[in-house]
C-alpha cells in the first residue's frame, strides 16, 4: 500500500479543520482568508468540482537501464452534503487517470491505471465549544480495468479529534486505518496549522505546505506532498503495480472569479520506487527511480 492512498484519505482532514476555521469567522471578514492552500489539488479547502493533470518526465532505474513515464489526470465531484445540529454528513467521488510506459520492463508497455474512490464523512462541530471531530469511510478501488477481483478493492477510515485554541492554531490527532490487497496498516494521524495572515504553514503529515496569499487573486506556495498509487492489473508477469515517490513543488494560484480558478505548480519527483508484485503476491521487481521534474495545470469551480 502506497503513502499517496494514504494521503489521499488524510486530506479529509484538512478540508476538516478549514471548517473549524471559517466557522469561528468573525463577521464582515472575508471567508477566502480562512481558507487553506491546496498546491496539490486534492480536492480540500473551499469545495468544487477539480481537474489537474500532472507531467513526470522520464524516471531512469538507478539500477539498471530503462526507465517509466507518468502522467495522471485527477478529478473530484462533491456528490451531496447535509447537517443535522452540530453534525454534517457529506459524500463525494474522485477519479484518477494514470498513463504509465514501462518501456518493455518485465514486458510492459503502456498502461492505461485506474483509481476510484467514494468517501461518506461525518463532521461534528458544536457552536460553543473549540471542540471538533470527524470520522469517515473510503472504499475504493485501483485497477486496469481488465479483470476485477478482491485485490481491486481498499478500505480506509480515519477518526480525528480537533482543538482550535486560537482563530490563527488548530491542532488534530486520531488514527488512519486501511486494508487492501491482503495488507493492513493502522497509523497515528498529527497535525497543525497556523495562519500568521497573509501567510499560513500547513503541517499535516505527510504534507506540508508554506503558502503566501499576496493580494486576493494571487497565492504562492512552496509544497512536499506524496504521489504514486496502487493498482491490480491483468499481465502474464504482473499481477500488481505500486509506485511512490515525494513531489516538491513551488506553485502559483490565480483566483479569476470568485469561482473559477486556475494553478500551475512545477517541481522534483523525488525518492521514487517502482514495486511489481506477481499473483502469487511475490515481489519481481522493486527498482529505485531517478529524481525528475515535473509540471501540473489545476482548474476548479468552486461551490
Amino acid at each position: 500500500m502506497t503513502i499517496a492512498r494514504c494521503f489521499n484519505t488524510i486530506t479529509a482532514f484538512l478540508f476538516a479543520t478549514t471548517l473549524s476555521l471559517s466557522a469561528q469567522t468573525p463577521e464582515g471578514k472575508n471567508s477566502r482568508s480562512v481558507e487553506l492552500i491546496d498546491p496539490a489539488a486534492f480536492g480540500f479547502g473551499r469545495p468544487g468540482y477539480m481537474v489537474d493533470t500532472t507531467f513526470i518526465d522520464r524516471q531512469d532505474f538507478v539500477n539498471r537501464p530503462g526507465g517509466l513515464d507518468f502522467m495522471e489526470v485527477r478529478t473530484i465531484l462533491p456528490v451531496w452534503t447535509n447537517k443535522i445540529r452540530d453534525l454534517r454528513m457529506s459524500a463525494s467521488l474522485s477519479y484518477n487517470l494514470s498513463k504509465l510506459d514501462f518501456n518493455g520492463f518485465l514486458g510492459m508497455q503502456r498502461e492505461s491505471l485506474h483509481t476510484l474512490e467514494a468517501q461518506l464523512s461525518l463532521f461534528w462541530r458544536p457552536e460553543q465549544t473549540p471542540w471538533w471531530g470527524l470520522g469517515f469511510l473510503t472504499p475504493g478501488l485501483g485497477t486496469d480495468l481488465q479483470g476485477l477481483s478482491s485485490d481491486d478493492f481498499e478500505i480506509s477510515s480515519l477518526g480525528l479529534l480537533g482543538y482550535r485554541f486560537t482563530d490563527a492554531f488548530s491542532l488534530a490527532g486520531g488514527f488512519f486505518a486501511q486494508y487492501g490487497a491482503q495488507e493492513g496498516m493502522l497509523v497515528p494521524a498529527l497535525g497543525f496549522i497556523w495562519k500568521p495572515d497573509p501567510f499560513i504553514v500547513q503541517v499535516t503529515p505527510p504534507f506540508v505546505v508554506l503558502g503566501w496569499r499576496a493580494t486576493d487573486r494571487f497565492t504562492f506556495s512552496l509544497s512536499a506532498y506524496p504521489g504514486g498509487g496502487s493498482w491490480d492489473v491483468e499481465d502474464p508477469a504482473v499481477n500488481r503495480v505500486e509506485l511512490s515517490s515525494w513531489q516538491t513543488a513551488a506553485s502559483v494560484m490565480y483566483q479569476a472569479t470568485n469561482r473559477i480558478s486556475i494553478s500551475l505548480r512545477a517541481g522534483l519527483n523525488l525518492g521514487g520506487e517502482l514495486e511489481l508484485r506477481d499473483s502469487n503476491n511475490r515481489v519481481i521487481a522493486n527498482e529505485t527511480l531517478e529524481s525528475a521534474p515535473f509540471g501540473a495545470l489545476n482548474m476548479r469551480w468552486q461551490f
